[in-house]
């Protein structure tokens, strides 16, 4: 029985370590911005359930492509999927600097305009995979906090270089 407790006592703290280690522990910082120049991203359109493959598949070619096109993991979601029932649309790529440059097969740009009012979150030091589950919390407290009213049309996500990730909510 003891070798059990130590046992469920080391997994504990390996769990909590591991956690720490991806971030988190880190607390996102929220602005509410206009952006003020457009974003450009490469990708591809989606527009069904996130529970079949293709949607998968769509965020593999991004990460595949993005050692050639060296742009930041980037989605943006034009609707919101708890009230499509689990239905979204969006675009899957980077976003870029370089729009001259040519697209892997079955990608194409697409311009998020300058001038967007967002809620935007952001972490630093915090893994891809964890960044979400903190992020979008935060930006939806501050909505609710500032008495913001959600657009329900622009979600947007990028994943930067050095574990930079950050949220726009679009806010009306």
């Amino acid at each position: 029985m003891r070798y059990l407790f130590l046992g469920i006592i080391l997994l504990t703290l390996l769990a909590a370590g591991t956690y720490a280690y991806l971030g988190g522990t880190k607390e996102p910082k929220v602005t509410l911005e206009t952006t003020t120049a457009p974003l450009y991203l490469a990708g591809q359109p989606f527009h069904g359930k996130v529970t079949g493959d293709a949607f998968g598949n769509l965020f593999r070619q991004a990460k595949d492509a993005q050692t050639r096109l060296h742009g930041d993991l980037t989605n943006l979601y034009l609707n919101d999927p708890e009230t499509a029932h689990d239905t979204i649309r969006a675009f899957i790529g980077l976003s870029l600097a370089d729009t001259t440059q040519p697209l892997p097969a079955g990608f194409r740009y697409r311009v998020v305009p300058a001038g967007q009012r967002v809620l935007a979150a952001r972490l630093r030091g915090v893994s891809y995979l964890m960044a979400p589950n903190k992020l979008y919390p935060a930006a939806f407290e501050a909505v609710k906090n500032q008495k913001l009213t959600q657009r329900g049309d622009f979600y947007l996500e990028r994943f930067g270089a050095d574990e930079e990730s950050e949220v726009w909510v679009g806010v009306k």
